[in-house]
């Protein structure tokens, strides 16, 4: 399965290591707002580019993911985060390929939007 992360899941930040056992596929864009909810971003269904990496992970890894964005399966409207599959564009050669990304399952405020939808850029 590939996963597509956009925030502390990236490679240098505070939880890359969740993923240390995962190949990385490189780095891509998907659709959607991202937003900064303090220490995390959160992501949004919208229309703008969020930019993010690529990577293969086993189930006993998507498990952890899930465990760290509070997605639970069988209880997705109590979730902070639901994971859903979506389009993501590759940027070394703009193949598209599906992944699973998560949502962030809260309101947001619109004037914490994180306009370049680049975390990483963002935090730096």
């Amino acid at each position: 399965m590939i996963i597509f992360v956009y925030g502390t899941l990236m490679s240098g930040l505070q939880r890359e290591e969740a993923l240390f056992n995962s190949a990385f596929l490189g780095t891509g864009y998907i659709n959607g707002s991202l937003y900064d909810l303090g220490s995390y971003p959160g992501l949004k269904h919208g229309s703008g580019k969020v930019f993010g990496e690529l990577y293969e992970i086993d189930l006993l890894t998507l498990d952890y993911l899930d465990q760290i964005e509070g997605f639970f399966v069988a209880q997705p409207e109590t979730s902070l985060y639901i994971r859903q599959a979506i389009t993501a564009t590759k940027a070394l050669n703009s193949e598209c390929c599906i992944a699973e990304t998560y949502f962030y399952n809260m309101s947001v405020d619109e004037s914490h939007k994180i306009i370049t939808g680049d975390y990483r850029d963002y935090i730096s």
